[in-house]
């Protein structure tokens, strides 16, 4: 999370978002990822809730990873401000600091084991991170 911080520590990147609105649609196509810098997210997979962020973390990272459509839907549950990372600062960020390269791959990871422990009925949604 420091990491994060360092390097997305400049507010006049951010993007804001009100309560209600969606930042992306399950579906449609993405280019950008986002790290959630102050608010609460709720994600949904087929308009059922499977998940939700809190400040500081990393979310929509497959868009700059492939071209495949939107895999979920996400909501600002509150006003939100996001850092958005395109493909281009994603390739720099990954190159300059292979640091976050190496805590994306753990976010994935994480990602996988929890899907795989859901789909054996083992794990639950998880609360927001705050």
């Amino acid at each position: 999370m420091n990491l994060l911080l360092e390097l997305f520590r400049s507010p006049n990147q951010y993007v804001p978002f009100k309560a209600g609105q969606a930042v992306f649609t399950e579906g449609e196509q993405g280019d950008v990822m986002y790290v959630l810098m102050e608010g609460e997210l709720e994600v949904q997979v087929h308009n059922k809730v499977v998940g939700a962020f809190g400040p500081v973390e990393v979310f929509g990272e497959m868009a700059v990873i492939d071209t495949q459509p939107r895999s979920a839907t996400v909501v600002a549950k509150t006003d939100c401000m996001l850092a958005p990372i395109n493909q281009k600062r994603f390739l720099f960020l990954i190159q300059q600091k292979p640091e976050f390269a190496i805590y994306i791959m753990k976010i994935l990871v994480e990602r996988i084991r929890w899907m795989d422990a859901m789909a054996k009925g083992l794990a639950t949604v998880p609360e927001i991170n705050t």
